[in-house]
């Protein structure tokens, strides 16, 4: 019988082998979303910035909340109300599951660098808010609302991240005079998710951005403006799994945002609320091998077992 080489079922056996192991890679996925907005402000039909004295009637209250949670456990921290005409503007201490401890500083909206190498295994969420949105006394008009939310996993696992601010931002008033009011504000989106190739069907990241403002006449329940902006709404949606593997991200840079309302009333109620939330999910379950790639893992076991074989 015409016997194989040993260096031909040596590398038969190296080559099964490696196949296999390619097969069951480690699965990883990774989430982060980062949302800024700066120099907000509510506008008179003239372009210059309501002042707090243009109003009749005044009251309402800003919050902010953060969560962070890894494999069923989670942390959450909410600011309490704080009155729009206060000077006090939340800063939610950023919240953390994982390692390393903490991924980020305190108020640090900065992106983790390029994937794929992933910055560890937890999930994460913080926020910051200085400045009003309008002027009031000596301080002038310009808020900047900073939120994010990561989640990255290089095991098995289910992290998450969750920060918002406007949830409860709302405030009713009353104008001393009829008027239009319009928002205006740089933002600058960003989200992007990644998972690993050949991680299968048990991973999925995604990363997602909300933001809204409307005004309510509480008098008449006429909606006076309704505004979410396509860019920090759905276009920004990234989302990756082991099916459409690789790197997903939205970076669009510091875009300008503007919109007015229908004329308010002078003496009627109104209502304003603003809403803003950043979300980052990761979830991984190593898939069970496949029939091929246990073959393949027979194969490389085989080739073993014949060189030993061969040498006795």
């Amino acid at each position: 019988m015409k016997l194989v080489p040993t260096s031909l079922m040596k590398h038969a056996a190296i080559a099964g082998l490696c196949l296999a192991a390619m097969n069951g890679a480690r699965a990883d996925a990774f989430a982060q979303s980062v949302l800024l907005i700066d120099n907000f402000r509510l506008l008179h039909h003239s372009g210059g910035a309501f002042k707090s004295t243009d109003f009749t009637s005044l009251n309402g209250a800003v919050t902010a909340r953060a969560t962070a949670s890894l494999n069923g456990a989670s942390v959450i921290a909410t600011t309490p109300s704080s009155g729009i005409l206060s000077g006090t503007m939340p800063d939610v201490a950023h919240q953390f599951v994982g390692l390393p401890t903490p991924p980020r500083a305190e108020n640090d909206f900065s992106y983790f660098s390029i994937l794929p190498s992933l910055p560890g295994t937890f999930g994460y969420a913080d926020q910051n808010m200085t400045g009003n949105a309008m002027t009031i006394g000596a301080r002038d008009a310009g808020a900047r609302v900073e939120t994010r939310a990561d989640a990255s996993l290089r095991s098995d696992g289910e992290a998450g991240g969750q920060s918002d601010v406007g949830t409860l931002t709302m405030f009713r008033f009353t104008l001393g005079a009829s008027e239009t009011m319009s928002v205006s504000f740089d933002g600058r989106p960003m989200t992007q998710a990644y998972a690993s190739s050949g991680s299968g069907s048990g991973t999925n990241a995604i990363a997602r951005l909300a933001w809204s403002v409307n005004i309510i006449n509480l008098d008449t329940g006429e909606l006076m403006l309704d505004y979410s902006p396509g860019k920090l709404n759905g276009e920004s949606l990234s989302s990756r799994n082991g099916g459409y593997a690789g790197n997903s991200t939205f970076d669009p840079g510091w875009l300008k945002f503007a919109a007015t309302s229908l004329t308010l009333n002078a003496n009627q109620n109104y209502q304003l609320t603003i809403n803003q939330t950043t979300l980052a999910n990761a979830m991984q379950k190593t898939a069970v091998p496949e029939p091929g790639g246990l073959a393949l893992f027979g194969l490389g076991l085989l080739g073993m077992t014949l060189m030993t074989r061969r040498r006795n």
